[in-house]
């Protein structure tokens, strides 16, 4: 009886411990998402950012690039998102989270991006690795949270809506903004879409 007695404490010190120690983690990931928000919305990187949309755009609207001359400014901000992927592959942030606060801001980046991220005759693709993944991860979860509907487009960031990111992004210094994630899903559909039919 003793000993049955034994196990059961033992079990119930063990059951609370694991408790204490993914409350502890829950803690520390919310508190080095504020970190990273506070970065995100700092005076320096508001201001990296409207660099990067000042170099996307003139009176025509996207500037055409090339994967031998990328956008330089481009740069700081992909280093962000990969560093946001690499902490959330670390165990530091939660992906839920990180999709709820920048999925908006880093997807018509990463879109516009894309080929400089993602094609094999790009030097950063490798580089970009935690990035890509963490990315379709966000998509999977957009697509399961908002419902594509019958009819619509599957592309959502379009050279116009990328345009009208970036342009937030000179207009409103550095604000956050709630724009309506139902219609984000689908580029995330369309990146699946082609996922699957390669696999």
């Amino acid at each position: 009886m003793a000993t049955v007695v034994l196990v059961m404490t033992s079990a119930g010190a063990i059951a609370y411990a694991s408790l204490q120690l993914r409350h502890e983690r829950e803690y520390r990931a919310v508190e080095n998402l504020e970190k990273q928000l506070s970065f995100f919305l700092s005076d320096n990187f508001v201001a990296v950012r409207r660099r990067l949309a000042e170099s996307r755009l003139d009176e025509t609207g996207l500037k055409p690039w090339t994967l031998e001359e990328p956008p330089v400014n481009a740069f700081e901000v992909l280093d962000f998102y990969e560093h946001l992927s690499l902490l959330v592959k670390k165990g530091h942030l939660n992906l839920y989270d990180v999709w709820h606060t920048f999925y908006e801001w880093a997807q018509p980046v990463y879109v516009d991006m894309q080929p400089l991220i993602e094609s094999e005759e790009s030097a950063y693709a490798q580089h970009y690795s935690d990035l890509q993944r963490m990315i379709r991860r966000m998509d999977e979860i957009q697509m399961e949270k908002m419902q594509t509907q019958k009819g619509e487009h599957w592309a959502l960031w379009t050279p116009e809506r990328i345009i009208e990111h970036y342009k937030y992004e000179l207009e409103a210094g550095g604000r956050p903004r709630r724009i309506r994630r139902r219609h984000q899903t689908q580029l995330a559909a369309a990146r699946l879409k082609d996922d699957d039919a390669g696999g």
